[in-house]
Protein backbone atom coordinates (compact mmCIF):
# COMPACT_ATOMS: atom_id res chain seq x y z
CA UNK A 1 0.00 0.00 0.00
CA UNK A 2 2.91 2.32 0.38
CA UNK A 3 4.25 1.73 -3.02
CA UNK A 4 1.36 2.37 -4.84
CA UNK A 5 1.19 5.90 -2.86
CA UNK A 6 4.55 6.39 -3.32
CA UNK A 7 4.70 6.55 -7.01
CA UNK A 8 2.06 8.94 -8.05
CA UNK A 9 3.76 11.08 -5.92
CA UNK A 10 7.40 10.49 -7.84
CA UNK A 11 5.78 11.19 -11.03
CA UNK A 12 3.82 14.08 -9.80
CA UNK A 13 7.61 15.58 -8.94
CA UNK A 14 8.64 15.16 -11.87
CA UNK A 15 5.53 16.21 -14.15
CA UNK A 16 5.60 19.61 -12.30
CA UNK A 17 9.51 20.94 -13.88
CA UNK A 18 8.14 20.01 -16.90
CA UNK A 19 5.12 22.41 -17.10
CA UNK A 20 6.65 24.93 -15.80
CA UNK A 21 9.30 25.13 -18.88
CA UNK A 22 6.99 24.12 -21.28
CA UNK A 23 4.61 27.38 -19.90
CA UNK A 24 8.02 30.17 -19.58
CA UNK A 25 9.54 29.07 -22.95
CA UNK A 26 7.02 31.39 -24.60
CA UNK A 27 6.56 33.81 -22.52
CA UNK A 28 10.18 34.72 -22.65
CA UNK A 29 9.69 34.60 -26.77
CA UNK A 30 6.62 36.70 -26.65
CA UNK A 31 8.59 39.28 -24.91
CA UNK A 32 12.10 39.03 -26.61
CA UNK A 33 10.78 41.55 -29.03
CA UNK A 34 9.83 44.34 -27.21
CA UNK A 35 13.43 44.52 -25.65
CA UNK A 36 15.23 47.01 -27.65
CA UNK A 37 18.50 47.23 -25.65
CA UNK A 38 20.85 44.85 -23.98
CA UNK A 39 21.08 45.32 -20.08
CA UNK A 40 24.72 46.40 -20.01
CA UNK A 41 24.12 49.34 -22.64
CA UNK A 42 20.78 50.86 -20.82
CA UNK A 43 22.98 53.23 -18.78
CA UNK A 44 26.79 52.98 -19.61
CA UNK A 45 27.93 55.49 -17.43
CA UNK A 46 31.40 55.08 -17.18
CA UNK A 47 33.20 56.41 -20.37
CA UNK A 48 35.36 53.60 -20.78
CA UNK A 49 32.75 51.38 -20.98
CA UNK A 50 31.40 52.98 -23.62
CA UNK A 51 34.63 52.81 -25.78
CA UNK A 52 34.81 49.67 -25.25
CA UNK A 53 31.52 48.97 -26.11
CA UNK A 54 32.55 50.94 -29.50
CA UNK A 55 35.31 49.09 -29.83
CA UNK A 56 33.49 46.22 -30.58
CA UNK A 57 31.67 48.22 -33.27
CA UNK A 58 34.93 47.58 -35.05
CA UNK A 59 37.27 50.07 -36.70
CA UNK A 60 35.19 53.93 -36.96
CA UNK A 61 36.16 56.54 -39.63
CA UNK A 62 37.59 59.72 -38.48
CA UNK A 63 35.19 61.51 -40.81
CA UNK A 64 31.60 60.22 -41.71
CA UNK A 65 30.90 58.76 -45.30
CA UNK A 66 28.89 61.45 -47.46
CA UNK A 67 27.70 58.84 -49.91
CA UNK A 68 26.59 56.54 -47.47
CA UNK A 69 24.60 59.15 -45.28
CA UNK A 70 22.99 60.25 -48.96
CA UNK A 71 21.60 56.83 -49.62
CA UNK A 72 20.06 56.28 -45.96
CA UNK A 73 16.91 57.36 -45.60
CA UNK A 74 13.97 56.92 -42.86
CA UNK A 75 12.73 53.18 -44.05
CA UNK A 76 16.25 52.31 -43.41
CA UNK A 77 16.83 52.95 -40.01
CA UNK A 78 12.79 51.58 -39.42
CA UNK A 79 13.68 47.94 -40.78
CA UNK A 80 16.17 48.00 -38.29
CA UNK A 81 15.76 44.99 -35.66
CA UNK A 82 14.06 46.52 -32.59
CA UNK A 83 16.81 45.48 -30.14
CA UNK A 84 19.59 47.11 -33.00
CA UNK A 85 17.48 50.32 -32.62
CA UNK A 86 17.15 50.04 -29.09
CA UNK A 87 20.89 49.71 -28.97
CA UNK A 88 21.98 52.51 -31.30
CA UNK A 89 19.38 54.62 -29.35
CA UNK A 90 21.01 54.30 -25.83
CA UNK A 91 24.90 54.87 -27.12
CA UNK A 92 24.11 58.11 -29.28
CA UNK A 93 22.47 58.89 -25.84
CA UNK A 94 25.62 57.76 -23.48
CA UNK A 95 27.51 59.97 -26.13
CA UNK A 96 25.33 62.87 -26.35
CA UNK A 97 25.45 63.03 -21.97
CA UNK A 98 29.57 62.89 -22.20
CA UNK A 99 29.27 65.52 -24.57
CA UNK A 100 27.60 67.30 -22.61
CA UNK A 101 29.04 66.62 -19.29
CA UNK A 102 32.60 67.48 -21.42
CA UNK A 103 30.75 71.00 -22.25
CA UNK A 104 29.83 71.47 -18.72
CA UNK A 105 33.05 70.99 -17.92
CA UNK A 106 34.57 73.36 -19.92
CA UNK A 107 31.85 76.08 -19.54
CA UNK A 108 32.22 75.79 -15.86
CA UNK A 109 36.78 76.30 -15.98
CA UNK A 110 36.08 78.94 -18.76
CA UNK A 111 33.96 80.82 -15.87
CA UNK A 112 36.74 79.97 -12.72
CA UNK A 113 39.67 81.25 -15.16
CA UNK A 114 37.95 84.72 -16.32
CA UNK A 115 36.68 85.08 -12.67
CA UNK A 116 40.92 84.35 -11.31
CA UNK A 117 41.71 87.20 -14.26
CA UNK A 118 39.63 89.48 -12.80
CA UNK A 119 40.71 88.69 -9.85
CA UNK A 120 44.83 89.48 -10.82
CA UNK A 121 43.84 92.49 -12.72
CA UNK A 122 41.93 93.82 -9.40
CA UNK A 123 44.75 92.95 -7.45
CA UNK A 124 47.47 94.17 -9.72
CA UNK A 125 45.41 97.57 -9.64
CA UNK A 126 45.48 97.41 -6.24
CA UNK A 127 48.94 96.86 -5.66
CA UNK A 128 49.97 99.96 -7.81
CA UNK A 129 47.57 102.17 -6.16
CA UNK A 130 49.30 101.60 -3.20
CA UNK A 131 53.09 101.81 -4.48
CA UNK A 132 51.16 105.93 -5.44
CA UNK A 133 50.13 106.18 -1.92
CA UNK A 134 53.49 105.20 -0.60
CA UNK A 135 55.49 107.41 -2.56
CA UNK A 136 52.95 110.47 -2.08
CA UNK A 137 53.70 109.45 1.99
CA UNK A 138 57.77 109.64 1.19
CA UNK A 139 56.89 112.94 -0.66
CA UNK A 140 55.67 114.51 2.09
CA UNK A 141 56.76 118.31 2.32
CA UNK A 142 58.25 117.43 5.87
CA UNK A 143 59.72 113.97 5.20
CA UNK A 144 61.86 115.89 2.37
CA UNK A 145 62.88 118.98 4.73
CA UNK A 146 64.49 116.47 6.95
CA UNK A 147 66.14 114.31 3.99
CA UNK A 148 67.87 117.84 3.05
CA UNK A 149 69.99 117.44 5.82
CA UNK A 150 72.03 114.37 3.65
CA UNK A 151 73.41 117.91 1.33
CA UNK A 152 74.53 119.96 4.67
CA UNK A 153 78.33 120.12 3.71
CA UNK A 154 81.08 119.29 6.75
CA UNK A 155 82.56 122.29 6.71
CA UNK A 156 79.06 123.55 8.04
CA UNK A 157 78.50 121.80 10.61
CA UNK A 158 80.05 121.68 14.24
CA UNK A 159 82.48 119.85 16.04
CA UNK A 160 82.39 116.23 15.60
CA UNK A 161 83.75 115.91 19.01
CA UNK A 162 80.64 117.85 20.75
CA UNK A 163 77.17 116.74 21.45
CA UNK A 164 75.78 119.29 18.77
CA UNK A 165 78.14 118.29 16.22
CA UNK A 166 77.74 114.12 16.63
CA UNK A 167 73.49 114.91 16.32
CA UNK A 168 73.70 116.35 12.98
CA UNK A 169 76.57 113.90 11.46
CA UNK A 170 73.71 111.42 12.87
CA UNK A 171 70.69 113.06 10.98
CA UNK A 172 73.14 113.55 7.60
CA UNK A 173 73.93 109.47 7.95
CA UNK A 174 70.36 108.74 8.23
CA UNK A 175 69.28 111.43 5.90
CA UNK A 176 71.29 109.91 3.19
CA UNK A 177 70.19 105.79 4.09
CA UNK A 178 66.79 107.33 3.71
CA UNK A 179 67.21 108.83 0.56
CA UNK A 180 68.46 105.66 -0.84
CA UNK A 181 66.05 103.31 0.27
CA UNK A 182 63.87 106.36 -1.26
CA UNK A 183 64.52 106.32 -4.41
CA UNK A 184 64.09 102.88 -5.53
CA UNK A 185 59.93 103.61 -4.09
CA UNK A 186 59.80 106.86 -5.79
CA UNK A 187 61.21 105.53 -9.35
CA UNK A 188 58.78 102.61 -8.95
CA UNK A 189 55.69 104.31 -7.71
CA UNK A 190 55.89 107.00 -10.60
CA UNK A 191 55.55 103.93 -13.32
CA UNK A 192 52.67 102.80 -11.05
CA UNK A 193 51.18 105.75 -10.83
CA UNK A 194 51.50 105.52 -14.53
CA UNK A 195 50.15 102.22 -14.88
CA UNK A 196 47.68 103.21 -12.83
CA UNK A 197 46.21 105.88 -14.66
CA UNK A 198 46.52 104.21 -17.90
CA UNK A 199 44.61 100.95 -16.33
CA UNK A 200 42.06 103.35 -15.34
CA UNK A 201 41.90 104.72 -18.93
CA UNK A 202 41.52 101.47 -20.51
CA UNK A 203 38.65 100.64 -18.27
CA UNK A 204 36.68 103.87 -18.93
CA UNK A 205 37.30 103.43 -22.55
CA UNK A 206 35.99 100.22 -23.90
CA UNK A 207 37.92 100.78 -27.25
CA UNK A 208 41.04 100.35 -25.58
CA UNK A 209 40.05 96.72 -25.40
CA UNK A 210 40.63 96.21 -28.55
CA UNK A 211 43.78 95.09 -29.57
CA UNK A 212 44.39 96.93 -33.14
CA UNK A 213 42.78 100.01 -31.88
CA UNK A 214 45.39 99.99 -28.61
CA UNK A 215 48.09 99.47 -31.23
CA UNK A 216 47.25 102.11 -33.15
CA UNK A 217 47.18 104.33 -29.80
CA UNK A 218 50.69 103.14 -28.66
CA UNK A 219 52.11 103.99 -32.70
CA UNK A 220 50.56 107.32 -32.61
CA UNK A 221 52.17 108.15 -28.97
CA UNK A 222 55.50 107.10 -30.27
CA UNK A 223 55.76 108.53 -33.13
CA UNK A 224 54.50 112.20 -31.87
CA UNK A 225 57.64 111.71 -28.82
CA UNK A 226 59.94 110.80 -31.93
CA UNK A 227 59.31 113.63 -33.87
CA UNK A 228 59.53 115.86 -30.36
CA UNK A 229 55.71 116.77 -30.49
CA UNK A 230 54.31 114.40 -27.66
CA UNK A 231 51.09 113.27 -27.13
CA UNK A 232 48.72 112.40 -23.90
CA UNK A 233 47.20 109.13 -23.87
CA UNK A 234 43.66 110.92 -23.71
CA UNK A 235 44.97 113.03 -26.79
CA UNK A 236 46.01 109.90 -28.73
CA UNK A 237 43.05 108.15 -28.42
CA UNK A 238 40.60 110.76 -29.04
CA UNK A 239 42.76 111.26 -32.78
CA UNK A 240 42.52 107.27 -33.39
CA UNK A 241 38.94 107.58 -32.82
CA UNK A 242 38.35 110.15 -34.93
CA UNK A 243 40.51 108.89 -37.41
CA UNK A 244 38.52 105.84 -37.57
CA UNK A 245 35.21 107.26 -37.81
CA UNK A 246 36.61 109.28 -41.11
CA UNK A 247 37.72 106.27 -42.76
CA UNK A 248 34.63 104.40 -42.35
CA UNK A 249 32.58 107.48 -43.33
CA UNK A 250 34.80 107.21 -46.25
CA UNK A 251 34.52 103.77 -47.35
CA UNK A 252 30.46 104.05 -46.86
CA UNK A 253 30.65 106.85 -49.05
CA UNK A 254 32.87 104.70 -51.30
CA UNK A 255 30.39 101.80 -51.19
CA UNK A 256 27.40 103.81 -52.11
CA UNK A 257 29.32 105.71 -55.14
CA UNK A 258 30.19 102.32 -56.31
CA UNK A 259 26.46 101.02 -55.90
CA UNK A 260 24.92 104.50 -57.63
CA UNK A 261 27.58 104.05 -60.83
CA UNK A 262 26.57 100.10 -60.80
CA UNK A 263 23.03 101.05 -60.78
CA UNK A 264 23.62 103.82 -63.55
CA UNK A 265 25.73 101.41 -65.91
CA UNK A 266 22.67 98.85 -65.68
CA UNK A 267 19.83 101.04 -66.66
CA UNK A 268 22.17 102.38 -69.59
CA UNK A 269 22.79 98.84 -70.97
CA UNK A 270 18.86 98.23 -69.99
CA UNK A 271 18.20 101.51 -72.69
CA UNK A 272 21.06 100.30 -75.09
CA UNK A 273 19.90 97.21 -75.70
CA UNK A 274 16.22 98.23 -75.42
CA UNK A 275 17.06 100.97 -78.63
CA UNK A 276 19.06 98.23 -80.33
CA UNK A 277 16.09 95.68 -79.95
CA UNK A 278 14.95 96.26 -84.02
CA UNK A 279 13.95 99.92 -82.34
CA UNK A 280 11.12 98.39 -80.68
CA UNK A 281 9.98 101.83 -78.51
CA UNK A 282 8.82 99.37 -75.96
CA UNK A 283 11.99 98.23 -73.95
CA UNK A 284 12.59 94.52 -74.05
CA UNK A 285 12.86 94.55 -69.94
CA UNK A 286 8.56 95.75 -70.36
CA UNK A 287 7.93 91.77 -71.54
CA UNK A 288 10.96 89.76 -69.37
CA UNK A 289 10.24 91.48 -66.08
CA UNK A 290 7.06 92.86 -66.60
CA UNK A 291 5.39 96.19 -66.15
CA UNK A 292 2.45 97.16 -63.51
CA UNK A 293 2.42 93.28 -62.13
CA UNK A 294 1.85 92.05 -65.46
CA UNK A 295 4.12 90.26 -68.17
CA UNK A 296 3.64 89.38 -72.01
CA UNK A 297 2.07 91.30 -74.18
CA UNK A 298 -0.42 92.65 -71.98
CA UNK A 299 2.50 94.30 -70.17
CA UNK A 300 3.61 95.70 -73.54
CA UNK A 301 0.02 97.11 -74.03
CA UNK A 302 -0.26 98.99 -70.35
CA UNK A 303 3.40 100.05 -71.44
CA UNK A 304 2.15 101.73 -75.18
CA UNK A 305 -1.40 103.12 -72.72
CA UNK A 306 1.29 105.04 -70.13
CA UNK A 307 3.77 106.23 -72.84
CA UNK A 308 2.22 108.14 -75.76
CA UNK A 309 5.32 108.75 -77.22
CA UNK A 310 5.90 105.42 -77.39
CA UNK A 311 3.05 104.51 -78.82
CA UNK A 312 3.01 107.20 -81.45
CA UNK A 313 6.84 105.87 -82.37
CA UNK A 314 5.18 102.31 -82.60
CA UNK A 315 2.37 104.02 -85.13
CA UNK A 316 4.65 105.98 -87.92
CA UNK A 317 7.23 102.65 -87.71
CA UNK A 318 4.10 100.07 -89.01
CA UNK A 319 2.49 103.04 -91.20
CA UNK A 320 6.22 103.17 -93.23
CA UNK A 321 6.26 99.12 -93.75
CA UNK A 322 2.73 99.34 -95.14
Amino acid sequence: MNETVETPAVETAVAEPQVETTQEQPAVEAAEPQVETPPEVTTPTDPSRLDDLLDALGEIPDEPSEALLENLDENTIKNLPASMKGLFKHMVAAERKRVRELEEKMNTRSSDLDKKFEDLKEQNRVVIRNRAQLNEVLMDPKFQEYLQQADVPEEQMADPYSKEGIEQRIKKGVAEAMREFQKPIAESATRAQQMAKYQDFVAANPMMQDRGFKTEVRDLMQQRRDSGTPVSLEDAYALVERGRMLAEQQKQTAKERLKRSQSARQVSRSTVSSSNDNQDPVPKWVTEKGYQGVRGSNARILYLRDNPAALQKLRAQQKSRR
